[in-house]
């Protein structure tokens, strides 16, 4: 039949046909492709912070999309390319402090140091003079001395810090790094021994980390000094003004040998496992400490965190055991020359806590975050590894001869650890500690934040050791079994750099002869971080 239309209408009606059959086409193409390419359902490229692809060109005629129902397309000029705006490179965060690192060398033989620490300075009162700038495991001056009704202030620079990363290339599966890091709380005679203008204004260098780490997938090994696996130093220490270890708290740097490795690091929960051979407690015993654990962490439920009083983290939630044991052998309690020795063995078990009450998505995510930190210790023979002690000594030696002048007994071993009955029969010093902290960082956004702790340990059989009514009744004032320390800590970061922090502090000792001296402690800070 005729088509007796005009030419317009012929060329009307064959672009309404390719147009509804590309319209079928595409929908066809739809309804086939699987739901799971969705790429407007994929946000893992957005979470990746990659860029769109850019708009691809149009398809040439020979292309199976140009053929419509036997109708040949004439594809159109290729469009031209579309750039993607770029986006603006993220602002950093407030909390931002570059590393001060020295590179050499391209990545896969790079050689690279970098210097960090702190500057700090400290103001100190105490109501009594039972202290020097650091508190540790000293006990309170007894309220009836003259120490213990008058009090004493001090201005320290003792605890400014400086230390050294080192990274060296990686051959085969072994990647080499170091550490050294010191403060100025080296040993040094305290005043009245020594001058104070020397010992506060010309410290002595101390050595804290040096240790020698390989790493590589199946096992990494440490050597050298640094924080003890007992107790999982230091991921689970306390936010304080107060120089760590607080009273009572599970705070210990060893030289030791160490292998480690964690499980399912990259997963949504981790283990890592640690064993490691310390220094011995005693060099006499012949046998090294030894130390092992394990610490469970839930990666994707982070906390705000800040280990003493710099270096503010976000630390997954974590649960973590670990345990010690120690050989003793000191020498007999007798007159010489008579010589023979006695063996004992120490122990000690820790379960730690770091508990995210309001998580944070990152460390920069401070604002309106809490987090909760506890510890809780129990073992004997370990009273250098918790702050703690008591001031535990040993009695005086047994003269039935009225030997003159007596026979005095010199110990092979630190006082703390183990003494004598009066039997002369060689005891280790049983101590439980326990240690809770919360840390809340204020909104809007966490620049200002709080800190509180409190510290408990109790020797459960020192007052059995020493006993009323025997030779050493002079020592049960000077011997104290219960010690308390409570905290309350308020930090302000100035500057990325700088943060200073004011500190109200109570510590209470219970003497064996019923004397419960106290002291109150006020502290003002400021940190420069580098």
């Amino acid at each position: 039949m005729k088509d007796r239309s005009t030419p317009e209408a012929r060329k009307l009606r064959s672009l309404v046909v390719v147009v509804f059959a590309l319209g079928a086409t595409a929908g066809l193409a739809r309804a086939e492709q699987p739901s799971g390419s969705d790429p407007a359902g994929d946000t893992s490229a957005a979470q990746a912070g990659t860029l769109p692809a850019a708009p691809s060109e149009a398809a040439p005629s020979s292309s199976p999309e140009a053929k419509v129902a036997g109708a040949v397309v004439v594809a159109p000029p290729p469009a031209s390319p579309v750039l993607e705006p770029s986006l603006p490179a993220p602002s950093p965060s407030w909390f931002t402090r570059p590393s001060l690192t020295v590179a050499m060398g391209e990545a896969a033989s790079r050689w690279a140091v970098t210097l960090y620490g702190f500057v700090e300075a400290d103001l100190i009162y105490d109501t009594t003079r039972s202290y020097n700038d650091s508190i540790g495991s000293a006990l309170v001056a007894r309220k009836e001395t003259y120490e213990g009704r008058n009090g004493r202030t001090q201005f320290s620079i003792r605890n400014t810090r400086l230390g050294f990363a080192l990274e060296s290339p990686q051959v085969g599966p072994v990647k080499p790094s170091a550490v050294l890091e010191a403060d100025f709380f080296g040993h040094q005679d305290t005043p009245p021994a020594t001058s104070e203008v020397t010992y506060f204004s010309s410290p002595v260098l101390r050595l804290r980390h040096a240790f020698v780490k390989l790493e590589n997938p199946y096992v990494n090994v440490l050597m050298g000094q640094t924080y003890d696996v007992f107790g999982w130093q230091n991921y689970f220490s306390p936010c304080s003004l107060e120089f760590l270890g607080l009273p009572n708290q599970l705070f210990s740097r060893n030289m030791q040998l160490r292998a480690s490795h964690t499980f399912y690091a990259t997963g949504a929960v981790s283990l890592d496992v640690a064993a490691s051979a310390v220094r011995p407690a005693q060099r006499d015993a012949e046998v090294p400490d030894g130390n092992a654990g394990l610490r469970l962490s839930v990666n994707g439920w982070k906390g705000i965190a800040t280990p003493g009083n710099v270096g503010t983290v976000a630390l997954p939630l974590s649960l973590g055991v670990s345990g010690t044991v120690r050989q003793f052998k000191v020498d007999g309690f007798t007159p010489p020359p008579v010589q023979h020795s006695n063996s004992a063995t120490g122990w000690g078990v820790s379960v730690d806590a770091l508990v995210p009450v309001i998580p944070a998505a990152s460390a920069d995510d401070r604002g309106n975050r809490l987090t909760l930190v506890g510890s809780f210790v129990k073992g004997t023979g370990i009273a250098d590894l918790i702050t703690s002690g008591g001031g535990a000594q040993f009695p005086t030696l047994p003269n039935p001869g009225q030997a003159s002048p007596p026979f005095v007994y010199t110990p092979d071993i630190d006082n703390g650890l183990v003494t004598f009955d009066r039997n002369g029969v060689l005891h280790t010093i049983a101590w439980q500690a326990f240690r809770v902290g919360l840390q809340y960082y204020l909104p809007p956004t966490g620049r200002l934040f709080f800190s509180g702790n409190y510290t408990q340990s109790h020797s459960g059989n020192l007052a059995k050791l020493f006993l009323p009514g025997n030779s050493e009744i002079e020592l049960l004032g000077t011997i104290a079994n219960t010690s308390r320390y409570g905290d309350a800590n308020l930090f302000w970061d100035v500057t990325p750099a700088a943060r200073i922090g004011v500190s109200g502090q109570y510590t209470q000792v219970n003497y064996l002869d019923g004397t419960r001296p106290h002291n109150i402690r006020g502290m003002a800070q400021t940190v420069y971080q580098f």
